[in-house]
């Protein structure tokens, strides 16, 4: 190394390109395991906190109509404008960490949603409320869409997908404890729906503090920069730089690139009925986070936390979907490496066709067990099938998307994430006057039923999937 900063020093006019090579310890894909798995854990537990705050405020919904006289629906908004908002973050943050970094493009604006919720809790009207739950959303969205990127830059194809896997479990697993722990605080009185907010804003900072001080840069364009920009320093030779240095990001790459890409990709049959998948899969499992405590109370009188403890059995299905996950993605790495490392989409699909009926089986379950004569046993069941086949399917077409469009994995990745939301964010909307119009039984085999629907869609692409893609007259709308 002091042979290489001599030489450098020795022509101070010339140019030179500083890059890191692939078999350099300094690329983040060199890094030991355990490195890449504290890494992967940090982001992970930052991902996981960003969305148990999503379902946060759902069992203080009542808290909200008695203290502000407020009708159902408004109060259930306070969960759907944090899912909202983290529809749109992907298509800002995105490009925020490709220029300035996956550190700074992950915990600067979580940072800021950490304030915003804090201002949640401290807030007196309900404009108040509703305008920083949107925007705490908003800015949520940056863990949510960029710790996907992390995992490229740590991991290699063959690795990659039992990382997405992890990531996804944490994506979901934290929506799901947060009315569990949010019941449990918000026990007592009316003025009691701020403490849940306070602790999310405790575990936030907590989580936060330790990734500003144990985690480094994984993005290399930024790395290199950095490196020039220290060689610059220490040698005097100004005219050392790195490619990242090289680029700006404009206002007509924003629009074209990073906003309307997403959505030149729904116009595609493939990627608009994939996200369509997952997107209302996604939207089930709000409808059953944020409401299943009422249907409890309205067919056994479950009152309080105990009305949320079903969502353990969701808990559950998730870790056994995850675990199968993990299973697949070593079947598709051997189908990976005989393929010469080119990615196979449909090799995704056969154990969302395989697992992919247990998520209506278990709506169907769920809905005609919820009789107070019949064991609790048999609904949490119902809801254990739904985690199940949830995260088969959700892993699944988020593979699959990433598969499909490699070079735009991010703006594929974009596009999933806001049809996902919106869908989260609306389901809730409806879903008690649901249930309370038509009774669970009735209201969940109307769910169920549409989820039945959907069965079809992994195997018409198994079928025909390489087809479309290859005679797809949309596609370039995306490239």
């Amino acid at each position: 190394m002091g042979e290489k900063l001599q030489y450098l020093k020795s022509y101070p006019d010339e140019t030179f390109l500083v890059d890191i090579d692939k078999n350099d310890p300094q690329r983040p894909m060199n890094w030991s395991t355990s490195k890449k798995i504290v890494h992967t854990a940090l982001y992970g537990l930052t991902t996981f906190a960003a969305q148990f705050n999503s379902t946060t405020m759902s069992p203080t919904a009542e808290h909200l109509t008695n203290v502000y006289h407020i009708g159902e629906e408004v109060a259930a908004l306070a969960t759907s404008l944090y899912v909202l908002g983290i529809a749109f973050g992907p298509m800002i943050f995105a490009p925020f960490s490709e220029m300035n970094g996956r550190k700074m493009g992950v915990f600067l604006p979580f940072s800021i949603s950490i304030i915003l919720t804090a201002g949640t809790a401290s807030a007196d009207s309900v404009a108040a409320i509703m305008c920083t739950r949107f925007f705490s959303g908003l800015f949520a969205g940056a863990p949510i869409v960029s710790s996907g990127g992390v995992l490229a830059d740590l991991w290699n194809p063959s690795q990659r997908g039992t990382a997405l896997v992890f990531y996804a479990f944490f994506v979901v697993s934290g929506a799901d404890f947060g009315p569990i722990i949010s019941s449990l605080l918000s026990e007592g009185s009316d003025t009691a729906w701020r403490w849940p907010l306070w602790f999310i804003v405790i575990v936030q900072s907590a989580i936060l503090l330790a990734s500003i001080i144990m985690i480094d840069e994984t993005y290399v364009p930024v790395i290199e920069a950095r490196q020039a920009r220290n060689l610059r320093l220490t040698t005097g030779n100004w005219g050392l730089h790195a490619d990242h240095e090289r680029y700006k990001l404009d206002a007509k790459e924003f629009v074209t690139y990073h906003l309307l890409r997403p959505f030149a990709m729904l116009a595609t049959p493939v990627a608009f009925f994939i996200a369509l998948f997952a997107s209302y899969v996604y939207g089930i499992l709000y409808l059953v986070l944020t409401t299943i405590p009422y249907t409890y109370y309205q067919s056994r009188n479950w009152q309080g936390t105990v009305g949320t403890l079903p969502l353990i059995a969701m808990f559950l299905g998730l870790v056994t979907g995850g675990v199968l996950n993990i299973f697949w993605n070593k079947r598709y790495a051997r189908y990976l490496t005989e393929n010469g490392g080119k990615p196979l989409p449909e090799e995704r699909l056969p154990l969302m066709m395989m697992t992919g009926w247990l998520m209506p089986a278990g709506i169907f379950v769920f809905a005609w067990t919820s009789y107070a004569n019949i064991h609790w046993i048999a609904s949490f069941i119902g809801i254990f099938l739904i985690g199940v086949g949830f995260e088969t399917i959700f892993q699944g077409c988020l593979n699959y998307l990433v598969d499909t469009f490699t070079k735009f994995a991010a703006s594929a990745i974009a596009a999933n994430t806001f049809t996902r939301s919106i869908f989260g964010a609306t389901f809730p909307l409806f879903s008690r006057i649901m249930f309370k119009k038509l009774g669970v039984h009735w209201g969940g085999t109307l769910v169920g039923f549409i989820a039945l629907g959907m069965i079809p869609i992994p195997f018409v692409f198994y079928r025909f999937g390489e087809s479309l893609r290859r005679k797809n007259p949309y596609v370039k709308l995306v490239s």
